[in-house]
């Protein structure tokens, strides 16, 4: 009776396996207009993918059926400019061949796996097509949130997440995107869900949901994405230096502001006056100074109470 019922579980289990499988492959890809292309899967949902220029595109897919539309926020807020695509140079093209669907423009391709629904995105150049970004598992959601897998190549090095307080470089690491309202060593403080890869490839997800970013902490050459938001809304930028992916992130989020000269001065982000330096002979809980002292940082019991 035992070994009965383990078969049963275990072809419920390939069961729901297979069914999942089948659910992520490609029935049909339609082109909706100039710069938009919907993927149908055999499960019967929709991915939209809708190019904002050659070399920048938006994933959109809600299983519960919504369109496409601005992240919501409280207090009301904005992600994107009011203005921010570029016309396409080449127009879209759709082809197909046993195993995928591409979608083309003159310097990227996005191919769609019609067996897993797995997505490449490769930029064309003069030597031919390159990988940049490869999708690694199917996209899930679960209670409310959603997650999403890249590969990390062996030599690949991961940037950005806003300001991450004393990291920048993120490989082997996870960053959250969320203010933890920290301003020392490993707080998060003015989060940006956007990151670049020195592969090739910037993403901006469009959501104001908390999320965390793990760069192969967790699994070994693999890029985990979530954010707590029902459905994926994310533009995939492609170019091949850091300037070039930086301009690609502010012709959707616009121009940084530029301060005169005399607006400048030194500081720092936690630019309070309210620390001071204590001498002191603990050698493990104090810093090390030029001088050749330990000091610890302190604040008045007042102001610390006060915060």
């Amino acid at each position: 009776m035992k070994y009965k019922a383990f078969t049963i579980a275990l072809l419920s289990l390939l069961g729901g396996m297979a069914s999942e499988v089948l659910a992520q492959a490609v029935r049909s890809i339609n082109q909706l207009n100039k710069t938009t292309v919907e993927v149908v899967y055999e499960g019967g949902k929709q991915m939209t993918i809708d190019f904002y220029g050659d070399n920048i595109f938006r994933l959109f897919r809600d299983d519960a059926g919504g369109i496409l539309r601005a992240p919501e926020a409280t207090p009301p807020a904005k992600i994107l400019v009011d203005n921010p695509r570029r016309p396409l140079q080449g127009g879209l093209r759709i082809e197909q061949s046993v195993e995928q669907f591409l979608v083309k423009t003159v310097s990227s391709v996005v191919s769609i796996d019609l067996r897993t629904g797995l997505m490449e995105v490769k930029t064309l150049g003069q030597n031919g097509a390159s990988s940049v970004l490869q999708q690694t598992a199917p996209l899930t959601f679960k209670k409310g949130a959603y997650e999403l897998a890249f590969q990390a190549k062996p030599d690949e090095y991961f940037f950005g997440g806003g300001v991450q307080n004393g990291r920048f470089s993120h490989r082997g690491k996870k960053i959250d995107i969320v203010n933890t309202n920290s301003w020392t060593d490993g707080g998060v403080c003015s989060p940006a869900p956007f990151y670049w890869s020195t592969a090739g490839y910037g993403i901006l997800c469009n959501t104001f949901t908390p999320g965390a970013y793990d760069f192969a902490a967790d699994r070994p050459n693999e890029v985990q994405l979530t954010h707590d938001a029902p459905y994926l809304d994310m533009f995939v930028m492609i170019d091949s230096t850091p300037v070039a992916l930086l301009n690609d992130y502010y012709q959707l989020t616009g121009n940084p502001v530029l301060l005169p000269e005399f607006a400048f001065y030194e500081g720092h982000l936690n630019a309070y006056n309210r620390d001071y330096w204590k001498e002191t002979d603990d050698q493990q809980r104090g810093i090390l100074f030029e001088d050749g002292k330990y000091y610890t940082e302190s604040q008045p019991r007042a102001l610390t109470e006060a915060i």
